[in-house]
């Protein structure tokens, strides 16, 4: 650009157009033109600043701490906050093509522009019209700011929703893994697991711990005359009446395989447990389940055993689970129908029914 088309461009910018001709060539005279390439940076964010550009032609971007806020384009003017406040450049510009600025020193600045009210003016607009564009843009952020928070809460709730589904589905499926799917009492797993709890327990507290192991008389004659599904119900309604039976939290009943059902009885000696047994028979005999295979009447029973002990050292829970399935023939050898103690037992008794 010839000395005659830049001072006839510079006329008719908003900055130096306001500046009396004389003052204008005088100004020029004292700065200085600088080319850039493409991508060429002219200033970097931070750095001290010691004067300002008109952009004479080509485009330049202005980034501040890597994010792009605007363009600028011939007769647009930067840098003048770092003469005017002292400070180091607030953003950086590079060439966006090829550009050409002129670079106005600090010295010139303050002599023929910020001496200059009209000057000044412009420069107010300047600063007005970015800061508006800033709010437009901080604006524009807090609105994605909000709808993205907006969209994180959401997705929180969700997940929290599920994760309380997940819980609740898998406190679901470990009730259902510790109940027989047949009678709904807890089935053996779930037996061994608080026998092993209660054992610890009672072998601390030095209490008494009892079982009472329960058999259906005759089941296979029961199934083999009225079918299995009379036998399936059969089973619920002993499960039941057996369950309801026990009225403390803390007592246990449970399938433990077959036609056997046991109850756990903690804090029970062995007089309390045979009582709870001897309701246990009278309860189901209530029941009036017709069993006309047996040998030994009309009605359905059931046989118990019972047994008690304070757990020691070098005491097991199978011991006291052997004990009560050895009270258990016990009372089917004497005639069924029947509850025996395993303190009672004169001999020991093997397991064969």
């Amino acid at each position: 650009m010839d000395a005659k088309a830049r001072l006839g461009f510079l006329r008719r910018t908003a900055l130096l157009g306001t500046l009396p001709e004389a003052e204008l060539l005088e100004l020029l005279a004292a700065c200085g033109e600088r080319r850039l390439r493409r991508g060429e940076p002219l200033c970097r964010e931070g750095e001290p600043g010691h004067a300002m550009y008109v952009v004479l032609a080509g485009n330049l971007v202005v980034t501040k701490g890597s994010k792009q806020v605007s363009v600028g384009s011939p007769g647009d003017c930067f840098g003048e906050m770092a003469l005017i406040e002292s400070r180091e450049r607030a953003a950086t510009l590079c060439a966006l093509d090829e550009a050409l600025v002129l670079e106005i020193p600090e010295a010139a600045f303050r002599r023929h522009l910020a001496a200059h009210p009209p000057s000044l003016m412009v420069l107010l607009r300047v600063f007005s019209e970015r800061s508006r564009r800033d709010l437009e843009a901080l604006a524009s952020d807090n609105l994605k700011l909000q709808a993205y928070a907006g969209e994180v809460e959401s997705a929180n709730r969700a997940l929290s929703q599920a994760k309380r589904q997940l819980e609740e589905k898998n406190r679901l499926l470990e009730r259902l893994s510790a109940l027989d799917t047949l009678t709904g009492i807890a089935n053996r797993r779930r037996f061994d697991d608080v026998l092993r709890q209660e054992w610890l327990r009672a072998a601390r507290d030095e209490t008494a711990l009892s079982l009472v192991f329960c058999d259906i008389d005759h089941f296979k004659l029961f199934n083999d005359s009225y079918g299995h599904q009379a036998g399936d119900e059969c089973l619920m309604r002993v499960a039941q009446a057996f369950a309801d039976t026990l009225n403390r939290p803390a007592d246990l009943a449970a399938r433990y395989g077959g036609e056997e059902f046991i109850a756990l009885l903690v804090d029970t000696g062995v007089e309390g447990a045979r009582v709870l047994a001897e309701r246990i028979r009278e309860r189901v005999l209530a029941l009036g389940i017709e069993h006309h295979a047996s040998p030994d009447g009309p009605l359905l029973t059931v046989s118990l055993g019972v047994a008690s002990v304070v757990p020691r050292a070098a005491s097991r829970p199978e011991d006291l689970v052997d004990l009560a399935d050895r009270a258990l023939y016990a009372a089917k050898q004497a005639g069924r129908n029947r509850v025996e103690n395993a303190d009672a037992l004169s001999a020991p008794f093997a397991r064969n029914r």
